[in-house]
């Protein structure tokens, strides 16, 4: 993006990437961690899938730096913060959202098929929000918005 670029382009281009980079963080390292920790039969396999899902945590840290770039640089720390608070409050009310429908379940279910359906849960609620991120994306491409990613980028947006 060149620095010319006018604000409201800056700050549409700021809201697609952060939303982009947020959701595919959560598709790919959370999704992946969901559905496999309803999978799971053995406690002590919770530690490596709870670590992949650190590490999607670390991108989503990474994502609030990567808005930096974006941004104006007066105005860089201000949206690096907006989109962290952003990331730990979600955080925080999935939590809670789960909890509260794990508390909800267990006097009818066993704990282990509340904390699988809630996994479960979660996982489609997450790729259910990252296909609706690409079509939107997808949209602001088409319109010219935003510009393509990926190889196409670089030949104008044609595929070979």
């Amino acid at each position: 993006m060149r620095a010319e670029s006018s604000p409201a382009a800056r700050r549409g281009a700021f809201i697609a990437v952060a939303v982009v980079l947020f959701c595919v963080q959560l598709d790919f390292f959370a999704l992946t961690g969901m559905i496999t920790l309803s999978h799971v039969t053995a406690w002590w396999l919770y530690v490596p899938v709870f670590a992949w899902c650190g590490l999607g945590l670390g991108l989503g840290w990474t994502a609030g730096v990567a808005t930096q770039q974006v941004v104006a640089p007066e105005r860089a720390g201000e949206a690096s913060g907006v989109l962290l608070t952003f990331l730990v409050t979600l955080g925080g009310v999935a939590l809670a959202g789960a909890a509260a429908a794990i508390t909800a379940m267990v006097p009818e279910r066993s704990p282990d098929a509340a904390y699988d359906a809630v996994l479960r849960f979660g996982g489609a609620v997450i790729l259910a929000a990252s296909v609706v991120v690409m079509a939107v994306r997808h949209r602001l491409v088409v319109r010219g918005s935003v510009p393509p990613l990926g190889p196409r980028a670089s030949r104008g947006g044609r595929l070979p």
